[in-house]
């Protein structure tokens, strides 16, 4: 490989729509750690408890041997293109726990493996104080004057999606077209992920409220 290319690994929730990337990967067949949550309502892939959950399973071992073939094969046809950066992104139900452990995992691997090639890691849609979101989405969403750089992906190097089948150990890839998207198109699918999280965070807010009706206790009548 004559030059490496930039890579970040990124995680994402898949109710919040799927990002922009070279590769995507889904990670929702890995054991769902969310139980995980009863003792640490914050836990998430980036925690220990979790990367023991998940490799005490014997898919993943499996997955990340067929994973990292499949990206070393990509770094190679991205190095031949000439290309510059290249983004994968993992995604799982909440984007807080699987692909995340993933990317992080992926991330330290990729950094022994490769000394020489620099590695960014973002996750999404991880986010462990939901107050501190909701108004950073309010600021954010307040008057839709987001911008968003031009990416440098689309239109360039290898479009795929990828999905590992624990049973049969066979990791199926489906390349997309090449379909280089503009400034307004990149803000607008932006802005509809933001407002989709802020809306699911509302909902659990509204949800975790107590109902009014079982606030009062009717008060037993006394006979005398």
């Amino acid at each position: 490989m004559d030059s490496f290319p930039e890579v970040t690994v990124s995680s994402f929730s898949f109710k919040t729509g799927t990002p922009a990337a070279n590769v995507v990967m889904d990670v929702r067949f890995l054991p769902d750690p969310r139980q995980l949550e009863e003792s640490n309502p914050f836990i998430t892939g980036q925690h220990g408890e979790v990367e023991k959950f998940i490799m005490s399973h014997n898919c993943f071992e499996p997955f990340f041997n067929a994973m990292t073939q499949k990206i070393v094969c990509v770094l190679q046809d991205t190095a031949t293109r000439g290309q510059s950066k290249l983004s994968i992104a993992f995604g799982c139900t909440a984007g807080k726990h699987r692909s995340v452990f993933v990317a992080e995992y992926l991330t330290r691997w990729l950094r022994h493996r490769f000394c020489d090639m620099k590695v960014n890691v973002q996750h999404r849609d991880m986010v462990c104080n939901e107050s501190e979101m909701l108004l950073d989405l309010d600021q954010a969403l307040e008057g839709n004057n987001m911008e968003v750089q031009e990416p440098s992906f689309p239109g360039i190097g290898p479009l795929m999606t990828c999905t590992y089948h624990p049973d049969t150990h066979h990791l199926n890839v489906v390349s997309q077209p090449e379909q280089p998207q503009s400034c307004p198109q990149m803000n607008n699918m932006l802005l509809s992920g933001l407002k989709n999280i802020k809306m699911l965070r509302q909902k659990r807010q509204r949800n975790s409220l107590p109902n009014p009706a079982q606030c009062f206790e009717s008060t037993p009548t006394l006979i005398a």
